[in-house]
């Protein structure tokens, strides 16, 4: 209906996503023409936050002062997210190209009010709207969502790493980094060669499920934020729509599972996406580190062009030649009131600070 290569817009991927999220709310919206004809589609997910789900000193700390930890410490909300709470990127909607920007986003607005009023008519209020979240590229057309009430607000950036044309190998790739981080990368790989690493199948995601909550568990239950939970059985059901374009690694110690991480290939990417990590086992054996450089190696055999690794540990990340990509997305506060009260709260969010590692020769920079 409206050809696009995301495959977090595919219909095989939101089914085994709703199947696995079957105790979250999912909208589906299709916008016609006058003549009757499909021109774009989006989809919502309404999930419930409450201060359980954030590190509320955190959140303080990140504003300033500016919101009471009394009142965070309180917070239980509803929110409409178009979008994807569970991958980075711009998944929430998409139109046929000859569509106006303007007009997408005036029929995606009304579409989202549409829902607001049919969630209050049924006693389940919504609190904010969030449209998440968007590359640079499209920072320009996006900013018309604030002449429609939305607050813009700068996250966390997302960390890219763009692979050469020339790398063929792994090797290839170690050959570009500089002499001090070559060292760093095999000072991980033999840390880690007492690992067994795993590519995981469907029967093997079914045998492991228990032991792949846990590992995820671990790392949600560190996070100063999250959307929600995602959880194993989503996991599988992915992998089932997706097969080996949902790469899916398990790291063993001995007969122990000590670690996961899975990514998606699509559109000459492969975007980093979960994790799952006993933390007992990190430092000795590297095995965050690991999972980083496996994302490259695999990234390379199957000839994307770039690897996104998330929002999280940049530091790390850009030890091994990831860049920090800003991001934005826009939310709106459905009373009025509070609404107008919002924007100069989030206006004061700003991303995280840390330091840039360059990995690479020079000539890498310079091209």
């Amino acid at each position: 209906m409206v050809g696009s290569k995301n495959v977090y817009l595919s219909l095989d991927y939101l089914k085994a996503i709703e199947e696995g999220l079957n105790f979250y709310d999912f909208r589906y919206l299709i916008f016609y023409s006058e003549d009757n004809v499909p021109i774009g589609v989006a989809y919502c997910q309404i999930i419930k936050i409450t201060s359980a789900d954030i590190d509320t000193r955190a959140l303080v700390k990140r504003m300033g002062g500016m919101l009471p930890q009394s009142l965070i410490n309180s917070l239980d909300l509803r929110i409409l997210i178009c979008g994807n709470a569970f991958a980075s990127g711009e998944n929430g909607y998409i139109f046929n190209d000859e569509i106006p920007n303007i007009v997408a986003l005036d029929s995606l607005n009304m579409a989202i009010d549409e829902i607001h009023l049919n969630a209050k008519k049924q006693g389940q209020r919504i609190s904010i709207t969030m449209i998440k979240e968007f590359w640079p590229e499209s920072f320009d057309k996006m900013s018309y969502l604030k002449d429609c009430g939305c607050s813009e607000i700068n996250i966390d950036v997302n960390m890219v790493l763009t692979l050469k044309d020339d790398w063929s190998s792994f090797e290839d790739y170690l050959s570009a980094l500089n002499s001090k981080f070559r060292t760093k990368a095999k000072h991980v790989l033999i840390k880690s060669d007492q690992l067994v690493i795993e590519e995981f199948t469907v029967e093997t995601i079914t045998e492991k499920l228990d032991q792949i909550d846990e590992l995820y568990n671990t790392i949600v239950d560190r996070a100063s934020f999250s959307f929600g939970r995602l959880n194993a059985r989503t996991l599988l059901e992915i992998k089932r729509a997706l097969g080996e374009n949902f790469f899916f690694n398990g790291y063993y110690r001995g007969d122990r599972l000590i670690g996961f991480s899975t990514a998606t290939a699509f559109d000459d990417l492969l975007d980093g996406n979960f994790i799952g990590l006993d933390y007992d086992y990190n430092q000795e054996y590297a095995v965050y580190q690991r999972m980083l450089y496996d994302f490259v190696k695999h990234a390379i055999t199957i000839g994307a062009k770039q690897v996104k690794i998330g929002r999280t540990a940049e530091e790390i990340k850009s030890g091994v030649g990831a860049l920090p990509v800003e991001m934005k997305f826009y939310a709106k506060y459905r009373n009025k009131v509070k609404n107008a009260l919002l924007k100069p709260f989030v206006g004061n969010l700003k991303p995280n600070t840390f330091e840039l590692r360059k990995p690479f020769k020079a000539e890498y920079y310079k091209s």
